[in-house]
């Protein structure tokens, strides 16, 4: 039955720590384990009563030249490099954000969510609580948007914005920089965009149905762009390449890491349109 219980050995005298049984008994860990992505986000303040004490913090990187403005990382001193890059999520330990690891966060959020969406309700204390959206969506978004300022006209996607990093971010005051477009991040970031549009398509509303066809279109550009650029290559913080303090954790892969990243990207986009060209493709290499 449902209760607080605790284990007491008469003999001894000795009691157990108390313990819960119930349906919901993990719910608090889930909760707060979506929030770690709330406190993760670049660019947005952390403040009560979303944020607990000792955690709160001012929205970080939105000084001069950096995530609003960022430069290219090889072009510091040239003002028409400047992009709006702002959002996403901080990555681990350090300030960074990787285009090929942040899609990887949204699929695998959305796949929490499509494996059993009524778990995730509307009521997880983020800034975005109480919109009739479930919040585990609301926070995916936020990871999403940044993707697709990170993609340019022609459907690539770039690679990395690198940030400096203080405690708490929000006095870091050293300009950021972004990489340039790569094959993997832009295959990573079709596969996102696919998935997105087809659960954010599936929500019904006027305005998701727009912003599901929206990313629809970004998943082909990127496709389409990786498709005719399979071999495009960035590696952040590397000496040799030039990006050294550019990003920390590398995230490029080889050729076969690319072609992973195309069977997935091709999985996805045959999820959503049913095209047989995606699906083909998956065929033909999945092996």
């Amino acid at each position: 039955a449902a209760g607080t219980y605790e284990i007491l050995d008469v003999e001894r005298d000795v009691r157990s720590a108390r313990f819960d049984i119930a349906d919901n008994v993990y719910r608090p860990v889930l909760v707060q384990a979506m929030r770690t992505f709330f406190y993760q986000r670049a660019g947005h303040a952390k403040a009560a009563p979303y944020a607990d004490a000792g955690w709160m913090d001012g929205a970080s990187h939105l000084g001069p030249l950096q995530d609003a403005n960022a430069r290219r990382y090889d072009a510091p001193q040239d003002a028409s490099t400047e992009r709006d890059l702002r959002g996403g999520w901080y990555d681990a330990g350090d300030c960074n954000k990787y285009t090929n690891w942040t899609s990887g966060y949204v699929i695998g959020l959305l796949h929490a969510y499509a494996e059993n969406p009524t778990v995730w309700t509307d009521d997880f204390n983020i800034p975005e609580s109480g919109n009739g959206v479930p919040d585990l969506l609301d926070e995916v978004k936020w990871g999403v948007d940044h993707l697709v300022r990170m993609q340019n006209d022609d459907g690539s996607v770039l690679a990395i914005v690198g940030l400096a990093c203080n405690s708490p971010p929000s006095t870091t005051t050293a300009a950021s920089a972004y990489g340039t477009a790569s094959t993997s991040a832009t295959l990573c970031t079709a596969a996102a965009f696919a998935f997105a549009a087809l659960i954010y398509g599936a929500r019904g509303t006027p305005t998701f149905d727009a912003y599901a066809a929206g990313l629809r279109t970004r998943a082909r550009d990127a496709w389409d762009w990786a498709t005719s650029n399979p071999a495009v290559i960035f590696r952040n913080n590397e000496q040799a390449a030039g990006t050294a303090g550019l990003g920390a954790g590398q995230q490029e892969v080889d050729d076969a890491g690319r072609t992973a990243k195309r069977v997935v990207a091709a999985g996805y986009l045959f999820a959503l349109t049913r095209e047989t060209v995606y699906r083909d493709y998956v065929e033909a290499n999945y092996t």
